[in-house]
């Protein structure tokens, strides 16, 4: 694979990763990051696979100079790895509460680090692009260590487009989308749970590749003014 200023990193091990891979690989050599091989089934057609566990923090800088060297110089970072543990915190342990913030805010701004040596980002149009939640700003009981994770990312991606630029730094934020993460917990997330909020949000539930059309916005020569901003694609729900 090669493309001069056209590869982007995606985080695609998840819905919405996978999703924006997909449609990403339209336009770019998508490299798609996974934690380990049992990932690999049901990757969109058409990308790289690359397989690194977004928790060796220290071994992020060399994994990122290994990548530019070997496809070239990146156009675009799309982080989406994130955990969620939905428990009140009176159960919670502090183990949990720690890898919380190791993959939803410790990587991303070590992948930010990285992206940011010129060895590593391109020269043209440079971006780097968060998924974040609609929980950074309205917590919500249960998911506590994640809402704050998310609301310090929001503001971590604010300070890094002043440290960065002239590459850019946005944030994503969906609210409920129905994907594994959430399936994972049919008794909390249940049909009833989602039909009610069909119900109340002007839009409804909206789908991973709305979210991933938000993200193909702020990767295009569309927003190369826009930096340090979040796009909210929530249906409405925070109205």
């Amino acid at each position: 694979m090669s493309s001069m200023d056209r590869v982007v990193l995606v985080g695609a091990g998840g819905g919405v990763g996978r999703a924006c891979s997909a449609l990403l690989s339209r336009k770019y050599e998508v490299l798609a990051l996974l934690r380990d091989e049992s990932r690999l089934e049901g990757l969109p057609e058409g990308v790289e696979p690359l397989i690194f566990d977004v928790e060796r923090l220290d071994d992020i800088d060399g994994f990122m100079r290994e990548l530019a060297a070997r496809y070239g110089k990146l156009k675009a970072l799309v982080y989406c790895a994130g955990v969620q543990n939905i428990k009140p915190v009176r159960v919670l342990k502090a183990s949990e509460m720690e890898k919380i913030f190791r993959v939803n805010l410790y990587a991303p701004i070590l992948f930010a680090r990285a992206f940011a040596k010129r060895s590593v980002h391109s020269a043209d149009n440079p971006s780097i692009v968060f998924i974040t939640s609609i929980a950074a700003f309205r917590p919500e009981k249960g998911i506590v260590p994640y809402s704050a994770s998310k609301a310090a990312l929001e503001s971590a991606a604010r300070g890094l487009a002043l440290e960065l630029a002239p590459i850019r730094v946005n944030c994503v934020a969906p609210g409920f989308l129905e994907t594994a993460m959430t399936e994972a917990y049919p008794d909390i997330y249940s049909e009833s749970f989602k039909e009610e909020l069909r119900r109340s949000s002007p839009l409804g539930i909206c789908t991973t590749e709305q979210v991933c059309r938000s993200v193909e916005f702020l990767l295009s020569e569309s927003a190369a003014c826009t930096t340090g901003e979040s796009l909210r694609v929530d249906g409405g729900a925070l109205l």
